[in-house]
């Protein structure tokens, strides 16, 4: 366990956005947690955040007054439990679970090539690209729940946790994951290859359509799968009902919508849409939390004018 005070979290964080916080404590397994639960309980420090890689997260700009934990890899992060079951502490980067994967001839977790992001926090939000969700291959969690500053750890089988569209148990309930186990598929090389493949042109894809030259917390909003909404918008746009079934996986993209109401480019002081991929507002330098939640407040008015529902955030708000 590591523990820095009054730390600067903008440089830690893909977006760059941020102010300091009163604790910045590392830990990499089980007796890290509790010995950091256990300064907490000493400091009176109620408040804490989970972090992971900080992909998916706007920072308050102003002073966070408590602690925010983060899970780093430990020294084996990744093992082979039996022939086709994978475990990976929560520290662990999702990338070299795939890889790790592929060399022992395993597949299923290929079309995640690229997502930024550690197994803790891919669980916590049931990370999804290109029709597959990381729920298809969980098959248990370690995790804990804080009582009175007190991590308590539990086993939580696949069909306890949950799951639906970027969302878990462990989200709802604000729970901290120590490891995954993944149940995956072993397969003859030649398949091995095609599914290394997919993963590497996944990676691609998103080099090309995000605007990865920038820092960003990744899409900003979730897109629409709740039926209502998609009708809503076909009554709008009725050309979309083909691309909603072809390409979108029977859900609306919303980097499409908010190019096609003309926000592409949008800005408030360093915080711009990118027109590269209209799901994603980048820091061109300076941008503060404030200017990019008043860029999603424009965009969820629009919505509202436009097809009468408010888009939900994605990513993650801390205050």
């Amino acid at each position: 366990m590591k523990v820095y005070a009054d730390f600067e979290i903008r440089d830690e964080l893909w977006y760059k956005i941020g102010g300091k916080v009163r604790y910045l404590i590392d830990v990499a397994g089980k007796e890290d947690i509790k010995k950091a639960f256990e300064l907490l309980k000493k400091e009176k420090i109620k408040k804490f955040f989970f972090l992971g890689l900080g992909s998916n997260l706007i920072f308050t700009d102003e002073y966070f007054d408590g602690a925010v934990i983060r899970f780093i890899p430990s020294s084996s992060p990744i093992r082979l439990v039996k022939l086709h079951i994978v475990e990976a502490d929560a520290g662990a980067v999702l990338d070299d679970v795939i890889n790790f994967a592929f060399d022992h001839n395993l597949v299923g977790l290929e079309w995640a090539g690229g997502l930024p992001g550690q197994v803790g926090a891919a669980i916590r939000g049931n990370v999804g690209a290109f029709g597959g969700e990381i729920k298809d291959s969980v098959k248990k969690l370690e995790v804990f729940e804080v009582v009175n500053n007190t991590p308590r750890f539990k086993i939580l089988r696949r069909f306890e946790l949950q799951f639906s569209y970027r969302n878990s148990i462990v989200k709802k309930k604000k729970l901290g994951v120590l490891s995954a186990q993944f149940r995956l598929t072993p397969e003859d090389q030649a398949t091995v290859n095609r599914a290394r493949q997919t993963y590497l042109n996944n990676i691609e894809y998103r080099k090309i359509r995000h605007p990865l030259e920038y820092p960003n917390c990744g899409s900003v909003f979730k897109n629409l799968a709740i039926p209502e909404h998609i009708e809503r918008v076909l009554e709008v746009f009725p050309d979309l009902e083909e691309k909603i079934k072809r390409d979108w996986h029977g859900k609306v993209a919303m980097g499409y919508l908010i190019k096609r109401l003309d926000l592409s480019e949008y800005r408030v002081g360093d915080a711009m849409i990118s027109p590269k991929h209209c799901n994603f507002i980048v820091n061109l330098g300076n941008a503060k939390a404030s200017d990019v939640t008043a860029i999603i407040k424009v965009v969820q008015e629009k919505f509202l004018e436009v097809f009468d529902f408010v888009p939900e955030v994605e990513v993650e708000i801390v205050n």
